[in-house]
């Protein structure tokens, strides 16, 4: 039986040297005839109300071919485990650098001179940055709506700004390891 060994050890990438050199090729290289340039408006607040969006001056920028808010596209809710997540932010902002808006251009710098154009007027909100500030019964709650969201079977509403919860048991990994017909490291 073959032995693996790469516990410890460097190994080469074997991307790397196409990136060093220039040569690999990234979907921002691709250039196709007509493309337009999307580029995202993200939030500079950690928690805050949206009070308004303008963004009129964008819309008439010429090369700007669309410009989305809230208001343009489903108010549907996605995410991996816990469907909380706005297509673009509807009334609030619940971290640094959630999407508020979006717009397509014909380059690359009409779409960022577009996005300079949106005005946002924000009412900041008391933010919580430590995870154990964040279960406190005074700390802000970042998802009121929590009730109404898709979620798994682990969902825990009862504690605050807690997604879900699973309990996992821990055990002896070296006696796992130790009692196993077989160990594959990688």
């Amino acid at each position: 039986m073959a032995k693996f060994r790469v516990l410890g050890r460097a190994l080469p990438r074997e991307d790397g040297w196409g990136k060093v050199t220039g040569e690999a090729h990234f979907t921002a290289d691709v250039i196709r005839p007509d493309m337009l340039w999307g580029k995202i408006l993200r939030s500079p607040l950690a928690h805050a109300r949206i009070v308004k969006i303008d963004a009129s001056r964008a819309r008439s920028l010429p090369g700007v071919k669309a410009v989305m808010t809230a208001q343009d596209v489903s108010p549907k809710l996605t995410g991996r485990t816990l469907a909380d997540l706005p297509i673009l932010a509807r009334d609030r902002v619940r971290f640094v650098g959630d999407k508020v808006a979006a717009v397509a251009a014909i380059d690359k710098d009409t779409a960022e001179e577009a996005l300079s154009l949106i005005d946002v007027v924000y009412e900041e909100l008391s933010a919580v940055f430590d995870p154990l500030e964040a279960l406190k019964p005074e700390a802000p709650l970042i998802h009121p709506d929590y009730a109404s969201y898709e979620a798994p079977e682990t969902k825990a509403p009862e504690l605050r700004n807690v997604q879900s919860l699973l309990r996992a048991k821990k055990g002896d990994v070296e006696k796992a390891f130790n009692e196993s017909d077989k160990v594959f490291e990688q």
